[in-house]
């Protein structure tokens, strides 16, 4: 059974958030989210002024930067990034 749009953003935030990554919302108007460092601390901004499938591409694009394969989560993350086998960094 495919998740929708929300239940997929809703599972992505949560394993970021459990591999330190702290999630923020915020009224960003459009001009761009993504991940970021502040110090050692990754951050991931949000847009809430995007619709939820817009929200999703965005966190998507964000940490799909990120290299999963030591993670807990490597296979359930490479299901929600829908990564392909030419996107898997060796």
């Amino acid at each position: 059974m495919a998740i929708n749009s929300l239940e997929r953003m809703e599972r992505l935030l949560a394993i970021a958030q459990e591999e330190g990554i702290l999630v923020r919302s915020e009224w960003l108007g459009g001009v761009r989210g993504g991940l970021v460092r502040i110090g050692k601390e990754p951050i991931l901004f949000i847009d809430e002024s995007l619709d939820v499938p817009e929200q999703l591409q965005q966190a998507k694009m964000a940490l799909s930067q990120l290299d999963w394969r030591d993670s807990d989560w490597w296979d359930e993350i490479q299901n929600l990034l829908e990564f392909e086998p030419h996107n898997v960094r060796k």
